[in-house]
Formats: structure tokens, sequence, C-alpha cells
């Protein structure tokens, strides 16, 4: 019964008792005695904790007690193993056993005492059996065609063997025919393991390595200056918009970590020969805008290219490209009205499609009619004389403007659709908050409630009248009854006087309204705004950013937007979301009408197919628009999309992106950072000249194809 109680409480076994695994020595000795069988001095196996909190193999007490010696071994020989002084070991113990390193009898490898059982054991070879395999790969490797490399099938991957040479002598120590060896060797081996890319593996390996070790072994290898070509110089300094002194400053920075750059004279060569004699630059008289009205001239740097055509020519050459040339221009409708002298656009459906013919026309009318700037609009409002002589058809619409323009004028729908609501919202809300809008809410409550007891109290003043008229009647003007209703009608003058200046006071702050921003439902619109990464400008009347409009033109950001009206409404006017849906679905079709119009027009390039999808979008769109919004005005950049964009298209084949980011605005945004890095040259024609030779040395084909494409950024979420 004793040892039938001894298995029972004992716990499985971690592993085999036969053979004792020696003791480990990886372990720390404090540890190791701690986990040993005080009967049998080895690591215990299924423990069993003893009187004396020693411990011990299960096995080892079962026999203990088997052989008619029940006494434990640690004690004295007078204590005795009964069944209510054995227990199991403590569950930490048997936890700290499992991951015990033990040594395997067979195979001699340290194994970890829970996965004794599990580990396959591969015995070691004997002195014959190693001879024989030795003498097997040497033949084998002798014979092998590929260099001493031979591949041994297993079932599976088979395994490769490469031959190589014992060192007797450290590398540095070496000759050079050994070093050539054993270079070979390790590009044949990093070959092999890199599976046909040894560079890139070499590449690999030098990534691991420190900053420190990598530096030290350049040293070692005498590849101490890294030398970076004139190509690469000018790509950098066109690149990064950098002076000729500015260059000399990271010349020498870079010459002290060991990177020289080439020559500046030779850089210098290389600008001039690239420039050329093709600009010129002086000081011209232009129209300026007065202050007090009108316009004054002024002189302004400058710079052009005689022979802009040529100097084109010559940079196609360059670049060896068949070529098609397609002159037009591109700009803001600021820019555009001025190219052509218009005071600005002319009243919707009254002038005929325009030519240049058409403007040069009612420009001559204009002067014959007396120069009055008040019946312009009679003349199409062609004020001054076109500056080119450029085709309107050869005018790229523009683009980015165009969807600026068209997205805050149906946001702003948006958003007033939301201040209606949060004005109807005033008359119920209970707010507290500090705002403008809480101020309103609370004005236009008690308005409400002045207005009812202003009614009242006139009604009663009317009576009380009725009836001190009656009685100075029925009774005259001295009786007490008489002169108490006309004491009662004094004292409800005073107060109905009372009652009108407090009505006129908050009818006053009505009519002031609150801040647009301060609504409920605009704010829920704003935060709408920001979840999807759009922000609105501190300045410029917090005008949009091209790129972030493009954001806000995906499908699901549209959603997004609209829906803050939706979950605005169920929150605080829930009698009015059946109406608010219809609405917000109104607004989210006209915004998702004019994104399509807007991805179609928004590329470099644009066939045909595209062409007729851009027309059908635009249609689309207009309709929608005049049958939602019947009242709403129809804004220039609308005008310059309807009648426009299409025929643009299908003459040219050519998108709207000219003018964005990736086109004429980049350039722009180009020539003031150099202007920026060119503000120590005082003289205007100079400074001007300094941004345009950067500009033309970082469009040469030599340079920007040296200059790296950008990266594109990673999204922050």
């Amino acid at each position: 019964m004793f040892i039938a109680h001894l298995l029972k409480i004992a716990p499985p076994p971690i592993f085999s008792h036969e053979p004792h695994p020696p003791l480990a020595s990886q372990n720390s000795s404090t540890v190791l005695n701690e986990l040993k069988c005080v009967v049998c001095s080895n690591i215990v196996t299924q423990p069993l904790e003893l009187p004396c909190r020693k411990l011990a193999c299960t096995r080892c007490v079962v026999e203990r007690v088997a052989a008619s010696s029940p006494v434990c071994p640690c004690c004295s020989e007078d204590s005795t193993l009964v069944p209510t002084g054995i227990r199991p070991a403590p569950n930490a113990i048997v936890i700290l056993l499992k991951d015990v390193l033990v040594q395997c009898a067979e195979c001699h490898r340290d194994v970890k005492a829970g996965c004794y059982e599990e580990h396959e054991c591969t015995p070691s070879l004997t002195l014959v059996e190693e001879r024989e395999a030795a003498a097997l790969l040497k033949r084998a490797i002798s014979t092998s065609p590929d260099q001493g490399i031979i591949q041994l099938p297993t079932g599976g991957t088979p395994m490769t063997f490469m031959h190589v040479t014992k060192a007797r002598h450290p590398t540095s120590a070496a000759c050079s025919r050994t070093v050539k060896t054993r270079c070979s060797e390790m590009q044949t081996a990093r070959s092999i393991v890199s599976g046909g890319e040894p560079s890139d593996l070499m590449k690999k390996e030098v990534l691991t390595l420190s900053d420190e070790e990598r530096k030290s072994l350049l040293q070692k290898a005498g590849i101490t200056n890294v030398a970076i070509d004139s190509a690469q110089v000018l790509a950098i300094k066109a690149g990064l918009a950098i002076p000729w002194n500015k260059m000399r400053l990271l010349r020498r920075w870079l010459k002290t970590s060991g990177v020289s750059l080439a020559g500046e004279e030779r850089m210098r060569h290389i600008c001039r020969r690239i420039v050329g004699d093709n600009l010129k630059g002086e000081m011209a008289l232009f129209s300026f805008p007065h202050t007090s009205g009108g316009e004054e001239l002024r002189g302004a740097p400058l710079v052009y290219i005689p022979d802009l055509v040529q100097k084109v020519v010559d940079l196609l050459e360059e670049n060896e490209r068949q070529y098609t040339l397609k002159l037009f221009m591109c700009g803001d409708y600021e820019f555009l009205t001025r190219m052509y002298g218009l005071s600005g656009a002319n009243v919707r459906g009254q002038a005929p499609p325009r030519t240049f013919e058409t403007i040069c026309a009612d420009h001559q009318h204009y002067i014959a009619s007396g120069v009055d700037k008040k019946e312009a609009q009679h003349f199409y409002n062609c004020i001054t004389e076109p500056i080119f002589n450029i085709p309107i058809s050869q005018v790229c619409p523009p683009g980015l403007h165009i969807t600026l323009g068209i997205f805050t004028k149906i946001y702003g729908l948006l958003e007033d659709q939301c201040h209606t609501f949060d004005l109807e919202l005033a008359m119920y809300s209970r707010e507290d908050a500090h705002s403008s809008f809480s101020t309103y809410s609370q004005v236009l409550q008690k308005l409400r409630m002045l207005q009812a007891e202003l009614e009242l109290a006139h009604k009663s003043y009317d009576a009380l009248q009725q009836m001190a008229t009656y009685a100075s009647l029925v009774v005259g003007e001295k009786d007490p009854v008489t002169m108490d209703f006309f004491k009662q009608c004094e004292d409800k003058m005073t107060s109905l006087k009372q009652l009108e200046t407090e009505v006129a006071n908050c009818t006053a702050t009505v009519k002031k309204g609150f801040s647009v921003k301060d609504g409920p439902f605009v704010k829920e619109l704003d935060s709408a705004l920001q979840s999807i990464g759009v922000h609105r400008q501190q300045y410029f009347g917090g005008a949009f950013i091209g790129n972030h409009v493009h954001k806000a033109l995906k499908l699901s950001n549209i959603q997004t937007l609209c829906q803050s009206l939706i979950q605005t409404a169920q929150n605080r006017l829930p009698h009015r979301s059946t109406e608010i849906q219809h609405r917000t679905e109104i607004l989210v079709n006209t915004f998702s009408l004019f994104a399509r119009c807007h991805n179609i027009y928004d590329q470099n390039f644009i066939n045909e197919a595209q062409t007729c999808a851009l027309e059908q979008a635009i249609g689309q769109f207009m309709g929608f628009f005049r049958k939602s919004f019947p009242e709403a005005t129809v804004p220039i950049k609308m005008h310059i999309l309807e009648d426009h964009a299409t025929p643009w298209a299908n003459s040219t084949h050519v998108g709207f992106g000219l003018l964005g980011e990736q086109g004429a605005e980049s350039i722009h945004a180009k020539f003031t950072r150099l202007g920026l890095a060119y503000t120590v040259v005082t003289d205007k024609v100079k400074h001007l000249m300094c941004i345009v030779k950067e500009h033309l040395l970082s469009i040469a084909p030599q340079v920007a194809a040296a200059i790296p494409p950008p990266q594109k950024r990673k999204k922050i979420i």
C-alpha cells in the first residue's frame, strides 16, 4: 500500500531514469545541489519531498521501501519514511527541472530535461566510420568537374560539400598567392550560400557591421577616400539649391569624413557649357497696380532666352529622344486674365466662345468707346492688349485651381447647410459652454420668451386702457376706481417699455449671429475633416491645400465628411433626421460626381476614351449641380471646367496636371526656393540670373539623370 501511495503522488517523469544523466556543467552548482536526489546523487526524476524537505527520485524511494529499509537516507536511522510524511515536490521544483540542462549519455549533447525524451540522439561516428567517410568525400571531390564542389542527395534538399584548404597561417601573414586562393574559395562559398548573388550577400555582410567596424574595415583595405564625380556633384548642387560658396563649405566638411568632391573649376566649366550664352538679363518696365488705384510703370528684372526654341531642341537632341513640340501656356486664373488683358470673367452666357482674334477685336472696340472701365462689361472686359500672341486653344486649363475652387464651392455648400441646422438647433439647445453659439442660443430663447411676454403685456395694457376709459365715462375721472385703473395703465406702460428695450437688445444680439465655427454641426464637420488628415490654412481665409483636396475627394473620405451631418442630427435634431439624410445624399453625390471628373483630368496625359469619359462626367456633374442647387452661383472655375476642359483634352490629349505640383506650380516653388538660396546677391538682375541658371542646370539631361527620384513618404498612423 505504501508503494502504491508513492506511485500515485509522484509527478509524471521528466526524463528516463535509466541511465542516470550526469550533471550538466552549464548549470549553477548551487541550483544543481538543490535538485540532486539524496539517494543516487543525480538530478531527481519524478521528485518527491521527504519529511526533511529534501528531494529524492520516486524510484529511489520505492526501491528503499521495497528493500524493507524505510529509513530517511538524509536525516537519521531513527527517522522512518511514512506515507503521511512524503509529499509531491513543489511546482516550482517541477518547472525548474524542465529547464535544467542534462547531458545525453549517447551523443554527449546538452539537452533540457523537459525535452530529454524527445530529442533525437545521433551517436558520434566511430574512428573507422570517420576514415571511410573521409576517403569517400576525397574521392568524390577529386573527381568533381565543378572545382571541388559536390552535391549529395538526401531525399530532400541535397547537401553541398566544398573543399576548403586548412589555413596554416593567418591571412595577414600569408603570401599574396595564398590570399588570392583564399579569396577565390570565399567567393565560391559565398556564391553557393547566396544562391548565385555573392555581391548582394557581401553587401549585407558589410551592413551587419557597426559603423566603427565598417570604418576600420575601409581603413585596413586602404579605402579611406570616396570620390564623387562632377555629374553627381552638380546633381547635388542643383537638387539642393546650394550656391557656390556653400558648396565650398560642404566640400570641407565632407573631406573630414573621407569624401572628396569634384573640383569647382571643372564644375563651373560644365555649367558654362550647359547654360552657354542663352541667357540675357536687364531691367525692364512693367505695369503694376497702384495702391491708390490705376496702374504704374516700374522697373523690374527680366531674364530671358533669346532663342528659346533652339535651346529646347538642343536639350532634346542631347537627350537623344524623338520629339514633337507642342507650345502651350498655363497659369492660374489671375495670371491668364492678365496675360490676355481681361479685368475678370464676363457675365455668364453673354459672350460667344472666345478666340485670340475676338479678344483683340473687343479690346479695339473698348479703346474706341473711350476707355471707361464702368463700360468694360459691354466689351467682355477686354481692357488691355494681350501680352502674348498665343491662341486660347493653346492655354492649359488651370487644373489645380479648378480642383481647389470647385471643392471649396461644394464644401461651402456643405458648411452652409451645417450652419442652417445650427441656427435651428440654437432654438432648442441647452449648452452651457462658453462660446458664441451657446450665447446666441441663450439669447434667442430669451428673446422668444420676451416676445411672448411682450405680446401678453400689450394685450393686458389694451384691456386696462379700455376699462379705465369705461370707468371714466361711468363714474367719472375723479373716482378712486377710475384713478386706480389709470395708475395700473401707467405701471403697465413702464413695464412695456422695459420689455421693449430688452427685446431690442436681444434682437440686436441675434442679428449679429454667432461664429460659424462654433456651431455643433460645423464643429463635427471640422472634426471629420481633421480625421481624414485634411487641414485648412491658418491664413488666406482658411483655404485648402492641393494635396489635401486630392485626399478629401476619395470616396471613403467623402462619406466620412457628409456622414457627420447625419450623426449630429441623430443626437441633436432627431425629428429632422430624415430630411437631413436626404440633403446629405445630395451632397455626397455632388462630391462624388466632381471626384470622378477630377480623377480623369488630373493626369499628365489623356487618351481618347478618357476624353469621352471626361466629357460625360462633366455633363453629369454640372447637370446635377444646377438641379440640386438652383440658387447657387456657378463660379468661374466651374465655367472653365464646363466650357474649356473637353476641347483642350480633345486637341492635345494632355491632362491638367501640368499646372499641379508636378508642373508649373513645382517650377514656381523651385524658383522661390532658389531665390532664398541666393539672397546674398543684392543686384536684382544678377539675383534672377542665378535663379534661372540653377534651373537650367537642374533640367540638363546629364544632371537630371543623376538626381535621385523622390521617395514615397510613409504614412503616419
